[in-house]
């Protein structure tokens, strides 16, 4: 595990019998062995999300709210070149394409917690959110976080539309019923959101160790 994300690293100074034997092997054999145990990991990890699991079985925890879009969580992070190895010396490192990827990465796989604050708006911003019309956005939350009738003036409740809210409502009006609606948040200047740690990416020791015993015997069996 590195600062900018998350790699599994096997070296040869840490090896059995088995392992120290393919330190004597020509080069060559040995940039194939470790160019082999770096497809074993990216191999692992894409299995691990087609799976939701990680390498102990345990399921993903699912997305707080249902996607439209069907899709694996993580997969992102396993498609193509996203995810990459580099052998140097007799140690193969797996991480991902950049810094920032290896980051989101990161965070994934260990869970994180984040401090998010409120942004005060502009005197600016509000005088123009005073006459903009509500957006599409903003009437999708109203109506999920069941705002769904108001009453007339006979009495009688008028069941509300999307298209209702955005001719009705300015955008300054939709975030206060917003802030109304979901009473969690009004009135902080700063909540926590947590992303729950999804291990996807094989780097547990114990899987590793055996996983590169295993392709160094096998190329030490080859005999050439």
């Amino acid at each position: 595990m590195n600062s900018s994300g998350v790699s599994a690293i096997w070296r040869g100074e840490h090896a059995i019998n088995a392992e120290l034997k393919l330190l004597m092997l020509p080069k060559e054999r040995r940039k194939r062995a470790l160019g082999q145990i770096g497809r074993e990991v990216k191999k692992q990890a894409r299995k691990n999300v087609k799976s939701q699991s990680n390498i102990r079985g345990e399921r993903f925890k699912e997305r707080r709210k249902k996607r439209t879009k069907k899709g694996d969580m993580l997969s992102g992070f396993v498609k193509g070149s996203n995810i990459r190895q580099r052998t140097k010396g007799n140690a193969v490192t797996v991480g991902f394409k950049n810094d920032f990827m290896g980051k989101m990465a990161r965070a994934h796989q260990e869970g994180q917690t984040q401090n998010i604050k409120a942004r005060k708006m502009s005197s600016q911003q509000k005088n123009d959110w005073r006459s903009e019309p509500a957006t599409q956005s903003q009437a999708n939350a109203i109506l999920r976080l069941g705002w769904s009738s108001s009453r007339r003036r006979d009495g009688k409740r008028k069941k509300i539309s999307r298209k209702y809210i955005m001719e009705n409502l300015t955008k300054l009006q939709a975030l206060g019923m917003l802030y109304e609606l979901n009473n969690k948040r009004k009135g902080k200047q700063s909540w926590q959101t947590k992303l729950p740690a999804r291990e996807f990416f094989p780097n547990d020791t114990q899987w590793v160790k055996q996983m590169a015993h295993d392709v160094m015997v096998k190329e030490l069996n080859k005999g050439r």
